[in-house]
């Protein structure tokens, strides 16, 4: 009797385990048809530009990717419990969606919870800018963008205290990677975050008086013109994994097959006593050659209404020598009565350094 009371309780107890466990199912699946499996699908969420990378200061308010991109690409692959993988994203157009405020893609894909995952993303996504190409090393998991080219476009068109930071509202395209791999456990169903990082490099301008001025002696000081030239508008960029400056330099490959370009600016801006920041520009990374020139025409007006009127010329190579991916370089002039002076510097991306 003891044997079947035994028996007995052995199987009530099975067939609850088995009841619970298509009870769970049930739920899951109830919850999926209710929500559309909404917990469950793979999504990307705003992401960051530069959060924090190299020189930039960890307190600085977080830069979102929708601020500057609206669509990405994304490579994505699926590790199975049984060390399986399958490629769910080939270089996927994921699109922002400005009325929703999210990243949305089609057809949408479902995390597993046995399953890990890797991802990899760059911005924008190839299919918006003609002539250009991304792909990626299945092996090596690096980027290519191939065929990136530059037109000269100046994000400030009159003098400005603050850079703007943004070139989204000009031709050219500031090209962005995630350098790192995103790695991801599917049973926590967490949203992918995408650390964008700029490739380019970036070339700033600014202007001041200078100090030896005498009080009263001057009416006004006008730049006119300044040129910055000329400069390969045409690259490749493949990845490297590692962050070394001597690597990043061979990261980019000039192109220069088409004709140069010369950047300009400061078309008749007033110089007050503060600093102005009249360019904001991108380059493809390259070297500095010694026939780069720089140009500027300026004024400066006196209290009996004469006008001196003159041009400087510099070459780009007394200050740089090199522009690398993910670096800004910042030429300020001083005017001052009888001359005018340039001084460069060099930081990271949104790190603006004065000397």
């Amino acid at each position: 009797m003891n044997r079947l009371f035994r028996h007995i309780a052995t199987l009530i107890l099975a067939g609850a385990i088995l009841t619970g466990c298509a009870y769970e199912d049930t739920v899951r699946s109830v919850r999926e048809y209710r929500t559309g499996r909404d917990s469950l699908a793979i999504a990307f969420n705003d992401g960051f530009i530069e959060n924090p990378v190299r020189t930039r200061a960890v307190d600085l308010p977080l830069t979102p990717l929708s601020s500057h991109m609206n669509t990405m690409g994304v490579w994505g692959w699926q590790t199975t419990s049984i060390e399986t993988v399958e490629c769910l994203f080939l270089n996927k157009e994921v699109t922002f969606n400005g009325s929703l405020g999210k990243w949305t893609y089609s057809p949408v894909k479902y995390w597993d919870n046995n399953s890990t995952y890797r991802f990899c993303a760059y911005a924008p996504h190839d299919n918006s800018v003609p002539g250009v190409i991304a792909s990626i090393d299945s092996t090596s998991l690096r980027i290519s963008i191939c065929g990136v080219t530059l037109n000269g476009s100046n994000t400030i068109s009159k003098g400005v205290p603050e850079l703007p930071g943004n070139f989204a509202d000009v031709e050219d395209i500031d090209w962005m990677i995630d350098r790192n791999v995103q790695t991801m456990a599917g049973i926590n169903h967490n949203e992918v975050a995408f650390n964008m990082q700029h490739i380019l490099s970036k070339i700033c301008v600014r202007v001041m008086r200078g100090d030896t001025f005498l009080p009263d002696s001057v009416m006004g000081v006008v730049i006119d013109s300044i040129t910055i030239g000329d400069f390969i508008r045409q690259g490749d960029f493949i990845q490297s994994r590692k962050a070394a400056t001597e690597v990043l330099a061979s990261e980019w490959t000039p192109i220069d097959t088409m004709p140069r370009y010369t950047l300009c600016s400061a078309r008749n801006v007033s110089v007050p006593d503060s600093a102005l920041y009249v360019m904001e520009s991108l380059l493809i990374p390259q070297p500095v050659s010694t026939t780069q020139e720089i140009d500027i025409w300026y004024r400066i007006g006196n209290p009996g209404g004469y006008i001196n009127t003159f041009h400087n010329r510099f070459y780009l190579d007394e200050q740089f020598t090199q522009f690398l991916p993910g670096h800004n370089y910042i030429l300020t002039f001083i005017v001052n009565p009888d001359c005018i002076t340039f001084d460069g510097g060099q930081s990271g991306w949104n790190d603006i350094t004065i000397k």
